[in-house]
C-alpha cells in the first residue's frame, strides 16, 4: 500500500479498534475499472472489504496529511455503514451529541483531522483519538 494512504488510514483504522468497529480486509488496489489515467490529481487507492462487500478508499497525494486523513475517513465512514447495515446502528462514528441521529464528520481544522458534529460544528475528537 502506498505510504500517503497507509499513514492516512492508519488513525482512521485506530478509531475502529477503539470503538469495536468493524476491521477491513485491505487490498492495494484501484477500483475495479478505475484508471489513473486521467487528468485528475495523483492518487493512492485501496479496497476495503468485508462481510458486506467492497469500498474504495482514496488519498490525493498533494494534499497535506490532515486533508488525507479526512478523505480516507470519509471512506472508511462508507465503508462502516455498509458492514453494519442490518445488524448494528450505522452511525458511526455515533456523535456523542445527538447518539441517534447521526454520525460524526471528518473535518480539518487547526492542522489536524477531527470527528465534528455536522449539526452544530462541534469538534468532538481527533482522528485517532477516539475512546
Amino acid at each position: 500500500m502506498h505510504p500517503d494512504l497507509e499513514r492516512a488510514l492508519r488513525p482512521v483504522l485506530d478509531d475502529l479498534r477503539a470503538t469495536s468497529g468493524p476491521l477491513p480486509r485491505r487490498v492495494d488496489a484501484g477500483w475495479p475499472g478505475d484508471s489513473q489515467e486521467d487528468d485528475g490529481p495523483p492518487t493512492a487507492r485501496a479496497m476495503l472489504w468485508g462481510r458486506a462487500g467492497g469500498q474504495g478508499v482514496f488519498v490525493e497525494l498533494r494534499l497535506p496529511l490532515p486533508h488525507q486523513v479526512a478523505q480516507v475517513a470519509d471512506g472508511v465512514q462508507d465503508w462502516v455503514v455498509e458492514e453494519l447495515w442490518g445488524c448494528a446502528p450505522t452511525n458511526w462514528p455515533r456523535c456523542p451529541l445527538h447518539p441517534d441521529t447521526h454520525p460524526l464528520e471528518a473535518r480539518v481544522r487547526v492542522a489536524a483531522a477531527w470527528w465534528t458534529c455536522p449539526r452544530d460544528d462541534v469538534p468532538v475528537s481527533e482522528v485517532g483519538r477516539l475512546r
